[in-house]
């Protein structure tokens, strides 16, 4: 992926460190009041990786998940975040709190590294407080042609690099949201907190399920001032997540075969989590399915000959991606009945491909109401009216 850099005026220094972080402060004469020791949960109903208190004019939000190093054993990632309304007093902590970290709040100066984390934003309604941005790869294109024009910064996409504190310390944001997919990058994380940055890690995709997922937009919602619209937001995804399924539940099972092809004789296969159960909730049944596990990732590299087997029983064949390259022998596809019947699809839907953007992996991760309106309709072309977002019907031979 091509990434322009930020160009900065002046080089990384101490004294921007500790001036450069604009945000509204309580007044001076103020008196700091303790975070009271026990507070009332704001019920999650999905998210395992989050949980929130109201401690008297406080939130206490609480964060912790798995993450994978390059040799797949599981670490723990935690933090402790408290919320404290700007034009509030200073929050005094003590006890399980003392070492927790404090962002005022509503934040108005936003910095992200991750696209699913704009979306939220996008949704929300306010991506006009995003200050930078992990690159150019953005799906929205008001986002992206700002990035490009240097009217917000580029901190670098957490798969791809640690952060850019140059960037964050010239964009001055109130908060930076920090998803850590890599151990190697929390020194930058930690370096960041030393120099006075509000870092506030971000775990929905580590979720184990696309509602628990969608549902991290409460703190969104609480962290910048729009609670009643992030509430809103994710009834509206449960409600239609309901109805879909509901529609689905006396329907024949559609049998689905979700493998593109990557080279040679090679296919990413989607087996487990989330996105596997996309295929279960739209009424099918995912003919190459494997054990949940949540230290495993959603897909495998399996062989031609492993779903050769499935050629005549797929109903429906996720056949395209983002990273689908064509295969070695187009012969075998045309051994498929689902090749033959035309019922192939990919997840291409929203794709802006020339600059590099798919919203498969940004709102698609914000909305899976949309996402699994797209599989009802792939595998039950009657109980669902409104076209396609992310799922795209595809020709043979195309796979993206």
């Amino acid at each position: 992926m091509n990434y322009r850099l930020f160009f900065l005026g002046t080089a990384f220094a101490a004294s921007l460190a500790l001036s450069g972080c604009e945000r509204t402060e309580p007044a001076a004469d103020s008196v700091a009041v303790a975070v009271a020791e026990v507070g009332q949960p704001i019920p999650l109903r999905h998210a395992r990786y989050l949980t929130l208190e109201r401690r008297g004019g406080f939130v206490v939000a609480r964060l912790k998940g798995p993450m994978a190093n390059e040799q797949g054993a599981a670490q723990e990632r935690s933090a402790t975040i408290v919320l404290a309304p700007a034009d509030g007093p200073e929050p005094e902590l003590r006890g399980d709190l003392r070492d927790a970290a404090v962002i005022r709040t509503p934040v108005r100066r936003i910095a992200a590294n991750a696209g699913s984390d704009e979306a939220f934003l996008g949704q929300l309604g306010i991506k006009d407080r995003l200050v930078a941005v992990g690159g150019l790869a953005s799906y929205d294109d008001d986002i992206r042609r700002k990035a490009k024009a240097g009217e917000i910064g580029q901190v670098g996409y957490n798969w791809h690099s640690p952060p850019n504190l140059d960037v964050l310390l010239a964009t001055r944001p109130d908060v930076f949201l920090m998803r850590l997919s890599d151990p190697a990058h929390t020194p930058v994380l930690k370096r960041a907190q030393a120099l006075g940055l509000a870092v506030l890690p971000t775990l929905a995709e580590e979720e184990q399920s696309y509602l628990a997922r969608a549902e991290w937009i409460r703190l969104y919602g609480i962290l910048t001032g729009t609670e009643a619209r992030a509430e809103q937001i994710f009834a509206e995804v449960e409600a239609r997540v309901a109805e879909l399924k509901a529609k689905v539940a006396d329907r024949p099972k559609a049998k689905v075969l979700w493998a593109y092809p990557n080279g040679a004789d090679r296919w990413i296969a989607t087996v487990r989590g989330p996105e596997g159960s996309y295929i279960t909730d739209a009424g099918g049944i995912n003919l190459l399915a494997r054990t949940e596990d949540p230290n495993r990732y959603p897909t495998e590299t399996i062989s031609t000959e492993a779903i050769l087997p499935f050629g005549d029983q797929a109903d429906v064949w996720l056949i395209g991606d983002i990273h689908a390259v064509a295969p070695r022998n187009p012969a075998i596809e045309r051994s498929f009945r689902a090749w033959r019947e035309q019922r192939l699809f990919g997840n291409t839907g929203r794709t802006v491909a020339a600059e590099n953007a798919y919203d498969w992996y940004q709102t698609g991760l914000v909305r899976p109401d949309w996402v699994l309106s797209d599989f009802v309709k792939a595998l039950h072309p009657d109980l669902v009216d409104e076209p396609f977002r992310f799922l795209k019907p595809l020709p043979q031979g195309q796979y993206q």
